[in-house]
């Protein structure tokens, strides 16, 4: 579901995790509900007194200190659902349960909850792993964007945990949107990635004075405010790889990377970027014809749902196409084959810069085929990394046998 809806949300939830979770939220002590009563009505009894609170803080029968008290936790309340929200996939799942490896009252409790309650149990039940596995996949989904780079430095670093470092680092990282009308205020978190020991440090940064325009009390208005900026660096003391997300280009990159050596290390450090691998996008100018058969993955038909065309004699232009979703519909190149008019041949004159795939999967056992989708740009930009552990295989297996990559550029 794109917008998430708690009322939604809490419909797929089971009796016994939605009391858990109501019970240890702040708001739970100011709700009065008959956790025995019929098990499939218990949602909706929950949404309605969540609006019978919220119905009485706009009432006037409560006193300054109460309404500020209870407007907090009802903040939190739907907040604290759509962060779980986030985390209800296959993705956030594998980590869960790769870090309470050696946590026998997680894995039982995991044992028996589809992904949204495992979200909800560690939610208010192993609160910094949630947040860790909160931060690294807001990483991953950054990682190969327009602020990611990866740098290569010394494999087996030791970090420091010393708070009174870290806060310096994450001061001096400030300094660098200061031009831009950032303020001085920071803060910043560490976190250990269970599935491959890495390292993470999240720094949010004061940003400019901006102003919010949102709803209070049935009437629109702007708040003055300061959105916080994110920075993030991610070490692998096993590889020595260091992956960063920073604003500002290649120049506050090393700035950052500096400042880690400096603050984080303890001595001075020299990054060697890794270039990323590009993708030969042109390859799939002539169609979607795989040199494989891919149905032992399931793979029933791919499509081009969107391709985005350079021309090659001028980088400014670029051309977007996109496909209808339907299966039996033209895909994005026969679209391009059918609109684009050049001067001599469509090969010679545009470059396929970016592409949104489309995978069909062949149904099993009768049930409703599915599908799934990933971007990629000629650049080595994609977004395979957010797919379920069970798709990304599939992905790159498409792309290896559609020539786009070799076998040892495989996207992990």
């Amino acid at each position: 579901m794109k917008i998430f809806s708690p009322a939604h949300f809490l419909r797929h939830v089971s009796a016994s995790a939605l009391r858990e979770f109501t019970v240890a939220h702040p708001v739970g002590k100011h709700l009065d509900i008959d956790w025995e009563s019929d098990p499939e009505a218990l949602p909706a009894k929950v949404n309605a007194a969540i609006e019978n609170l919220q119905a009485s803080v706009s009432e006037g029968d409560l006193s300054l200190e109460e309404v500020s008290a209870i407007g907090n936790d009802l903040h939190l309340w739907h907040d604290d659902l759509r962060r779980v929200h986030l985390l209800s996939n296959e993705l956030a799942s594998n980590e869960f349960h790769v870090a309470c490896g050696a946590d026998p009252e997680a894995l039982e409790a995991f044992s028996n909850r589809d992904p949204r309650e495992q979200a909800l149990w560690a939610f208010h039940a192993r609160d910094q792993l949630f947040r860790d596995v909160e931060l690294h996949l807001a990483f991953q989904a950054k990682a190969n964007g327009k602020y990611w780079k990866k740098h290569r430095i010394e494999a087996g670093l030791d970090l420091t945990k010393e708070r009174e470092k870290l806060e310096a680092f994450s001061h001096e990282v400030a300094k660098l949107f200061e031009k831009s009308g950032g303020g001085k205020s920071t803060h910043i978190e560490q976190s250990i990635h269970a599935s491959d020991g890495s390292i993470q440090l999240t720094i949010y940064v004061e940003g400019p004075i901006t102003a919010l325009a949102h709803f209070s009390d049935n009437k629109f208005n702007r708040v003055r405010t300061r959105i916080a900026l994110e920075t993030a660096v991610v070490y692998q003391p096993a590889t020595g790889v260091i992956e960063s997300v920073v604003k500002g280009g290649s120049k506050n990159h090393q700035t950052v990377l500096q400042l880690f050596g400096k603050h984080v290390v303890g001595r001075d450090i020299k990054p060697e970027e890794i270039e990323k691998t590009r993708f030969k996008l042109n390859e799939l100018r002539d169609g979607l014809e795989t040199f494989d058969d891919l149905s032992h993955l399931g793979v029933e038909k791919i499509r081009l749902r969107r391709a985005q065309f350079r021309p090659r004699e001028s980088t400014g232009t670029s051309i977007r196409i996109e496909a209808s979703p339907e299966q039996d519909q033209d895909d994005a190149i026969e679209l391009a084959r059918k609109t684009l008019k050049v001067r001599h041949t469509f090969e010679t004159e545009y470059n396929l810069d970016g592409a949104s795939f489309i995978v069909y999967l062949a149904p099993i056992n009768g049930h409703k085929p599915k599908r799934f989708s990933f971007d990629l740009y000629s650049t080595g930009s994609s977004t395979i990394k957010n797919l379920s552990e069970k798709n990304q295989p599939i992905a790159n297996a498409i792309l290896q046998s559609l020539n786009v990559i070799e076998a040892e550029e495989a996207v992990i």
